[in-house]
C-alpha cells in the first residue's frame, strides 16, 4: 500500500476510462438533452423562467437512471476485465472504491454542466433564460451534490445484485423523482414554483428526489424575487433547501462510510453474464 496515493488511484481510474463508452455517453447525453430541450423551450409559448425551472427539474429527475446506467456499465466492465481485479485485487480496496466514486461523480457533473450550457444557448438566442447564470450554476451544483448518494447506492447495488437490478432501481428512482414535484412539467403548466410549493415531507429522506429538488430550488430562489412577496418566498425556498440538504448530507455520509467498511469484506459472486 506504500505506493498508493489518492492522486495515483484517481489517475489510474481515469486512464482505464480512456476510450471507454462512458465518456461518450456523458458528453453526448449532456449536449443532446440541453440542446433538444433548449430548442423546444425557446420556441414554446411559456414564461422563460418557468421553462428553465422545468428543464432543471427534468434533468435532475433523470439522474437516478443516469447514475444507475453509468455505474452498472462501469462495474460490469470491471467484471469482464479480470473479475474486478482493479478494484478488489489492489492493496487498498477502500481507496480504489473512493477513486471510482469520485471519477464517476465528476463525469456526472460534467454531463450536467454540458446540458446546462447547451440549454442556455438557444434560450439566450431566443430572448433570455428568465433566470441569471448564477442561478443556473447553483442549480447544476445542487443536482451534482444531490446525486452523490445515488452513485454510492448504485455501486452497492451493482456489486451485490448486478447490472439489471441496478438499472431497474434507477428506472424506479426516476419515476419517484418525477412524482415528488407533482409530475413532469407540473410547475410550467400550473405557472407555479413547484419545487418550493411541494411539501417535502417524507420525500426529503428519499435520495432519488434530491437532484430534481435541488436543481429546481436553485432556479426558483432567483425567480422568487420577480414575484409578489419575493423576499419572503426566497426565504421559504431557503428553508426548503435546508430541510432537504440535512438528510442528504446525513444519508450520503452514512452510506459512504458503510460502503467503505463493506468493500473490505466483499466477495464477488456475480457472473459476468448477468
Amino acid at each position: 500500500m506504500a505506493g498508493m496515493t489518492v492522486g495515483r488511484v484517481v489517475a489510474s481510474e481515469v486512464v482505464r476510462l480512456h476510450g471507454s463508452v462512458l465518456i461518450a455517453i456523458h458528453v453526448v447525453c449532456g449536449l443532446a438533452a440541453g440542446l433538444v430541450c433548449g430548442a423546444y423551450f425557446a420556441a414554446a409559448p411559456y414564461d422563460p423562467g418557468l421553462e428553465t425551472d422545468a428543464f432543471f427539474q427534468v434533468l435532475g429527475a433523470f439522474m437516478p437512471l443516469m447514475a444507475a446506467i453509468v455505474v452498472a456499465i462501469n462495474i460490469e466492465t470491471e467484471r469482464e476485465a479480470g473479475d474486478m481485479a482493479n478494484l478488489l485485487g489492489i492493496p487498498s480496496r477502500r481507496l480504489g472504491l473512493a477513486a471510482k466514486v469520485l471519477v464517476l461523480w465528476l463525469l456526472g457533473l460534467l454531463a450536467l454542466a454540458l446540458a446546462a450550457l447547451a440549454f442556455c444557448l438557444p434560450m439566450v438566442l431566443a430572448g433570455g433564460l428568465g433566470a441569471p447564470i448564477s442561478a443556473v450554476a447553483l442549480a447544476t451544483l445542487g443536482m451534482a451534490v444531490g446525486s452523490l448518494c445515488l452513485y454510492l447506492f448504485s455501486i452497492a447495488l451493482a456489486l451485490r445484485f448486478g447490472r439489471n437490478a441496478t438499472i431497474a432501481i434507477g428506472v424506479l428512482g426516476t419515476g419517484v423523482s418525477i412524482s415528488s414535484l407533482g409530475g413532469l412539467f407540473n410547475g410550467l403548466y400550473s405557472r407555479t414554483l413547484s419545487g418550493a410549493a411541494s411539501t417535502p415531507g417524507i420525500s426529503r429522506w428519499i435520495p432519488f428526489t434530491w437532484p430534481t429538488r435541488f436543481g429546481s430550488l436553485g432556479i426558483e430562489q432567483a425567480l422568487a424575487l420577480t414575484m409578489p412577496g419575493g423576499e419572503g418566498l426566497r426565504a421559504s425556498i431557503g428553508m426548503t433547501a435546508v430541510d432537504n440538504l440535512v438528510p442528504c448530507l446525513v444519508l450520503t455520509l452514512t452510506l459512504g462510510l458503510a460502503l467503505l467498511l463493506w468493500i473490505g469484506r466483499f466477495e464477488d459472486r456475480r457472473k459476468v453474464s448477468d
